[in-house]
């Protein structure tokens, strides 16, 4: 066992003093370094609605206007057509659609009204309920309002009041009732009315993808210095048990540093539960550990590797997701990706 944690050891001084391992290494506390100085930048977030109002009553009218000056979690806005507002929501520029077709003004108080306002939602709309109830908690608002008002002044039973005093009256209630805490509204934590939502974002940075490439590209480089070694007859008077922990020791040597500045790394630039991240690396590094040595059983001369190496490399580079995910492009491309360790990282 001495003998095994000696050869380990040796392994490992000589992994950190391979230039590529010490490039990749520095790399990462590098990025690391970079990321935490990066200033945040707060970003206001919305989801767009659209609104088209096609009726001609001036309280429709001015009701849409009031939604696309409202400072509210949805932003709504204004199309000209029908036509635009189905290529907005088909091309994701809208999540909701809202169209105020003409006659609903005019018909709206009646128990079941011929014209009704059109929701168009698509599969991916976020929190269309929520819309809904605050498209609608304004046009009943302003409804509410005309529909008391005309009630009252034809009501024989208001004849002998002054109708102006009356409605000023209905106002100052209704305005009560809608402006009371028992009633929902959209709030923020403070327990204001909502007013804006923002959240703090910065550059980013893809350290977690350099970070599984790396840990990876190790265990590749782990290989190619037991191969050199194999090559140099350095093992030929080793027994067969004896060669096959000399693989998974140059291996481990080459993972080992990398998983350990991999993890702090990670940590400091993402946050979240450190135990579960942990759980991550090192089943990731185990992961790498047993394709390596896989890969170590199926190539065995050093010649070969080095040719297969930078295919590997590269492959894994694209495939795993490093730069930029090639599987939006072409779905067929996942099937492919999932022979690269870097793409479950």
């Amino acid at each position: 066992m001495k003998l095994i944690l000696n050869r380990f050891f040796i392994l490992c001084k000589r992994s950190l003093k391979q230039p590529v391992n010490l490039a990749m290494l520095l790399t990462l506390v590098l990025l690391a370094v970079i990321y935490r100085q990066i200033p945040s930048s707060e970003k206001s977030l919305y989801i767009p609605v659209a609104v088209l109002c096609e009726d001609t009553d001036p309280d429709m009218q001015a009701a849409a206007e009031e939604l696309i000056n409202k400072n509210s979690i949805f932003h709504f806005y204004r199309v000209g057509s029908r036509e635009e507002m189905y290529q907005d929501i088909m091309q994701k520029k809208a999540n909701s659609g809202f169209l105020i077709p003409d006659g609903f003004g005019r018909g709206a108080s009646q128990p079941d009204p011929e014209v009704k306002i059109i929701v168009y939602t698509s599969p991916s709309s976020l929190l269309p309920s929520l819309c809904k109830d605050e498209f609608f908690n304004l046009i009943f608002r302003r409804m509410a309002i005309r529909d008391m008002k005309d009630r009252a002044a034809e009501a024989s039973l208001y004849s002998g009041f002054d109708l102006t005093e009356l409605m000023k009256q209905l106002d100052a209630t209704y305005d009560h009732f809608q402006n009371s805490t028992e009633i929902f509204r959209v709030e923020d934590a403070s327990g204001g009315v909502y007013n804006d939502l923002t959240k703090e974002e910065k550059a980013d940075i893809p350290i977690r993808k350099f970070a599984g490439l790396f840990i990876f590209a190790a265990g590749m480089i782990g290989i190619a210095t037991y191969l050199k070694d194999t090559d140099e007859r350095l093992y030929t008077r080793l027994r067969l048990s004896e060669r096959w922990y000399m693989r998974f020791l140059h291996i481990i040597s080459a993972i080992l540093p990398m998983t350990i500045i991999s993890y702090p790394v990670i940590l400091i630039t993402e946050g979240g539960n450190a135990l579960a991240l942990l759980g991550t690396v090192l089943l990731y590094a185990a992961v790498c550990v047993f394709y390596s040595l896989t890969l170590c059983l199926v190539i065995r001369r050093s010649s070969v590797y080095q040719k297969v190496l930078p295919v590997i490399l590269t492959m894994s580079i694209i495939m795993g997701g490093v730069i930029f995910d090639v599987t939006q492009f072409e779905k067929a491309l996942k099937v492919l990706s999932m022979l690269f360790p870097p793409y479950y990282f």
